[in-house]
Order: structure tokens, then sequence, then C-alpha cells
């Protein structure tokens, strides 16, 4: 299996619009970072966790032709924005296009997205498809293809939201909590994408310290750091980190058995 990071940052995208920081002026290609997702893929399978509005780019970056299914960790909108760029696999396919996610988060999408679910319309390019495939409160394993999906139930804030582990990797992103349940599902682990904003403590996601507790934690061998914003610069960053634990960065492709 592949592992792609398609983006690493947080809502605003790095750089960060009107900003002069020195992080959203950086040279170091490591600090542009568009909003988080990530891409899985071998020969016959390929998934994508959480679609941005910046999901275009990476897949056009990355030759991403087809997927068997986009999981969405929670519908806010840096997640799932891009949900509308699906449509083109709907279109080639003629097959509705498979989304997995709480019933919470698909009661958003159904909102923000409800010409995708209204009856077709005689003109027009055509609205895409979607498949919903409810992920219920008990949160069980399901399959996609071959492979074995285990959802991981987290608290991002007050609010429920999921992460995913597939195989040997997880990913976690915008929580601030990862119940003790949660944390039995993720032994094992040879790479976890993890949550990590900025250095001061945020109300929603993880800040440096506690990502950092985390990962030694959850002890995957390697904890790559994803959702970053302009606070946290790459080099300098890492720097900081012990071996096992690095900031990924868009592009970054990793392979894993």
């Amino acid at each position: 299996m592949e592992i792609v990071f398609l983006g690493t940052g947080t809502s605003h995208g790095i750089p960060v619009i009107g900003c002069r920081c020195v992080v959203c002026t950086s040279r170091d290609s490591r600090n542009n970072r568009n909003r988080t997702g990530i891409l899985l893929r071998d020969a016959r399978h390929t998934l994508v966790l959480d679609v941005s509005g910046d999901f275009r780019h990476g897949a056009l970056r990355h030759g991403l032709e087809r997927i068997d299914a986009a999981l969405l960790t929670h519908a806010h909108s840096d997640h799932v924005s891009g949900l509308d760029d699906l449509r083109i696999f709907s279109q080639v396919t003629g097959k509705p296009t498979v989304l997995c996610g709480s019933e919470a988060t698909f009661a958003d999408v159904k909102r923000r997205f409800d010409y995708a679910f209204a009856p077709p319309k005689a003109y027009g390019g055509g609205a895409p498809q979607y498949d919903l495939r409810v992920i219920g409160p008990d949160a069980a394993p399901f399959r996609i293809g071959d492979w074995e999906i285990v959802p991981l139930p987290v608290l991002h804030g007050p609010e429920p939201i999921l992460g995913y582990r597939v195989g040997d990797f997880a990913f976690i992103t915008d929580v601030t909590e990862i119940p003790e349940s949660t944390l039995n599902l993720m032994q094992g682990l040879k790479v976890l994408a993890l949550d990590c904003l900025r250095d001061a403590p945020h109300s929603t996601h993880l800040h440096f310290n506690k990502a950092v507790e985390y990962a030694k934690r959850i002890g995957a061998e390697t904890t790559y750091f994803v959702h970053m914003c302009h606070d946290l610069e790459h080099a300098a960053t890492e720097a900081r980190l012990p071996p096992e634990i690095r900031l990924a960065y868009d592009g970054l492709t990793l392979p894993i058995d």
C-alpha cells in the first residue's frame, strides 16, 4: 500500500491569505500546505480520507484516476468542501461514488450538497452521485474490497468524529481527546498521521506537546503530524522532535506493507 499526503495544513492553508510571516513566505516547499487529506492505494484499491477544497490539485498531481471510496472524518468545510470534485468518478463509471461516514457527517453533507440528492435535472452537466455508507455508533469495522477499515472514534472538542485505520496505517485529524478504547485499536501501527495544530493549546485540536504525548503513547513506528498551521515551521519543528515523530508535508509518499 502507498500512503500519499495530499495536504497537511489547517483550514486556512499555508500561505495564509494576506500573511507575511516567516512560514507563509518560506522558500521551503514543505511549508506550503494544502488542507489535510490522504490518498491510499495499491494495485487494486484506491481510497481517499477527507476531501478538502484542495483535493483537485492533489488528485491531478498524483495521477488519481479512480477511487473505491472516500472516508470522511467529519463535515467541517476543510474536510468536505471538495466533494463536488468527486463527480468525475461517477460520470466515468456510471456508478455513485461511495462515501463512508457517520450519520451526523452525512446530515451536514446533505445540507451543503443538497443538489446532489435532489431529482436529476434534464439539463446541465449533472450533479455528483453519492452512495452513502453510514458508520453506526458502534463504529464496527467494514470492508472496501480486500481492505478492512476500522473506524476510530475521537473527540474534536465536544464533537464526536472519526479517524480510520487501514492495515498498519491510521489517520486521526482534528482531535482533542482519544478515548482509551480507540487507543487500543491502534496497537502495532507502522504509520500514524496525527493532528498537531500549533504550540499553544487549542479548544478543538491537539497542540504540540499533547500531540507528542499521544504519539509516544500510541507507539507507531513513525508518526507524521498533519493539520499544522503557520505557527509551525517545518525544519525548526522537526528539530524539536524525536526521530520516530516527523512533520508530514504535501506530496510525501510512503510505501507500507
